[in-house]
C-alpha cells in the first residue's frame, strides 16, 4: 500500500519499478479482504489506484496483466462498463479504476493522469522478498507500507463439503 498523491499512470509505473503490478482484484474474496485491511487503516486517504484500465477499448475493461475480460467486478452504479462521463464529459477520457472509500470500496473509473485525481494505490507481487518493509519519500511526501499478511484463499467452497 503506497500513501501519497499519485495519478493511475506513475501508481503504475512505481508497483513496476518495484518488480509488480497495480493490484488486480479478481474476486470477492480478494475485494473483501482489501476492505477489511484498509477500513482498519488509520488514513485519510478516500481511494486507491487499482490494476483495470479500458484504455485500449472504452467500455472493455481489462486487467493490466491482460486479461481478455474481467470476470469479478465491483464498479459501483453508472461506472465502468455502465459508465456516464462525468458533467459534460462522455466517460470517454475515464480509463483507470479508482477503489473509493466512502462509497464501500466500489470501484470507479476516472482519467488516468489528470492532476485533479491523485490517490493512494495498491501493488500486487508475486512473491514479496521482505517481511516488512517503511520507506519514505520525501520527494512525493508518500509512504510505503508492506503489509505482512499472505491472501486468503479466495476459493468459494462446496456447497456439499461438510464443514469441520
Amino acid at each position: 500500500v503506497h500513501y501519497g498523491n499519485y495519478d493511475w499512470v506513475d501508481a503504475r509505473h512505481r508497483c513496476q519499478k518495484e518488480g509488480g503490478d497495480l493490484i488486480q482484484i479478481r474476486d470477492s474474496g480478494m475485494q473483501q479482504f482489501l476492505q477489511r485491511v484498509l477500513s482498519g487503516q488509520r488514513s485519510e486517504d478516500t481511494g486507491f489506484w487499482i490494476g483495470a484500465s479500458d484504455s485500449e477499448s472504452e467500455s472493455h475493461w481489462k486487467w493490466v496483466a491482460g486479461d481478455p475480460k474481467m470476470t469479478y467486478s465491483h464498479w459501483s452504479s453508472g461506472q465502468g462498463p455502465s459508465q456516464s462521463g462525468f458533467l459534460f464529459s462522455d466517460g470517454g477520457h475515464e480509463d483507470c479504476a479508482l477503489m473509493k472509500i466512502h462509497d464501500g470500496f466500489r470501484w470507479h473509473d476516472y482519467e488516468c493522469s489528470l492532476f485533479l485525481y491523485h490517490y493512494s494505490f495498491i501493488c500486487q507481487h508475486d512473491k514479496l522478498v521482505h517481511s516488512h518493509t517503511h520507506h519514505t519519500n520525501g520527494q512525493h511526501g508518500s509512504t510505503t507500507v508492506f503489509i505482512p499478511q499472505t491472501f486468503p484463499d479466495t476459493t468459494p467452497l462446496s456447497t456439499d463439503a461438510p464443514i469441520p
